[in-house]
C-alpha cells in the first residue's frame, strides 16, 4: 500500500480522486481549489479502499505507528512528572541522558520503532522526533505547553497521518505548488486540520504506568480511530 519510491500511489478511482483534490488544493490563485478538510477525506477513502481490496481493517495500516505511540504516552508522562533526564533514567537509557538532548532524541526513537524500513517505520519516527523536539523547546524556552503523554499522543497521531498523506500524495502536492513556501503552508493546513480532529477527542488516558499494556493499546487505537472518522464519508 501506498507510495513507490517515486511517491505515487495506486491508480485506482478513489486514488485519482485524492491526487485531484490534492493537486487542486495547491492550484494557482483563481484556479478551482479545495479545502483541506477535502483533501483529507478523500485521501482517507482512498486509503479504505485499498485495505479493504486487502481483506484488511484501515486501523491495521497503523499498527506499528499505534506501538509507538504507547511508549510515547508513557514518556510523555514521566516527562511531566519528573523532568527530561529523570524520565530518561526512569525508561532505562541512562546512556541518552548524557547526550545532547537531539541526539537522545534520535536513540528513543530509534529503540521504540526497531529493526523497521518501511514507510511507516520511516514517518512514525520522523514524526515521534518532531513530538519529541517539541518537549525539548517548551522545556528550554519555559513554554506552558502541555508535555503529558495524552497530549503527546494525540499530536504525534496527527503529525503521523498527515506525514504519511504528504508522502502518499506527495507528487500531486509538489506539482501544484507554485514554490516552497506555498507548499509547506498548505502541508502546515493539513496538519491544522488532524490536529482539531485530535483535539477533539475526550481525555481519559490511561494511567501512567498503563501505557505500554492493553489499556494503551485500546486507548491509543481508539484515538486514531476517532481522527480517522471525522473524514469518513460514505458518500464521496
Amino acid at each position: 500500500m501506498g507510495t513507490s519510491t517515486a511517491r505515487r500511489g495506486p491508480s485506482t478511482v478513489a486514488w485519482r480522486l485524492a491526487k485531484r483534490a490534492a493537486t487542486r488544493y495547491l492550484a494557482p490563485e483563481g484556479a478551482p481549489s479545495v479545502e483541506a478538510r477535502e483533501v483529507v477525506r478523500r485521501y482517507v477513502a482512498a486509503l479504505q479502499e485499498t485495505t479493504a481490496a486487502q481483506g484488511q481493517d484501515l486501523l491495521a495500516e497503523f499498527r506499528l505507528t499505534r506501538k509507538a505511540a504507547q511508549s510515547l504516552g508513557e514518556f510523555g508522562d514521566l516527562v511531566a512528572g519528573t523532568g527530561w533526564a529523570a524520565a530518561l533514567e526512569a525508561w532505562g537509557r541512562q546512556n541518552l541522558a548524557v547526550l545532547p538532548p537531539e541526539e537522545a532524541i534520535l536513540g528513543l526513537t530509534s529503540v521504540w520503532v526497531e529493526g523497521h524500513g518501511s514507510l511507516e517505520a520511516a514517518v512514525a519516527r520522523t514524526a515521534l522526533a518532531t513530538c519529541l523536539g517539541e518537549v525539548l523547546a517548551s522545556g528550554n524556552s519555559g513554554a506552558s505547553i502541555r508535555v503529558d503523554g495524552f497530549f503527546l499522543v494525540r499530536a504525534y497521531l496527527a503529525n503521523a497521518f498527515c506525514q504519511r498523506l504528504a508522502l502518499d500524495l506527495g507528487e500531486s502536492l509538489e506539482a501544484a505548488a507554485a514554490c516552497w513556501p506555498q507548499y509547506q503552508k498548505g502541508l502546515a493546513r493539513l496538519q491544522e486540520e488532524l490536529m482539531v480532529a485530535a483535539t477533539e477527542i475526550p481525555a481519559d488516558p490511561p494511567a501512567t504506568g498503563h501505557w505500554q499494556g492493553l489499556a494503551g493499546w485500546v486507548f491509543v487505537t481508539e484515538v486514531l480511530e476517532k481522527i480517522l472518522q471525522r473524514f469518513q464519508d460514505n458518500s464521496l
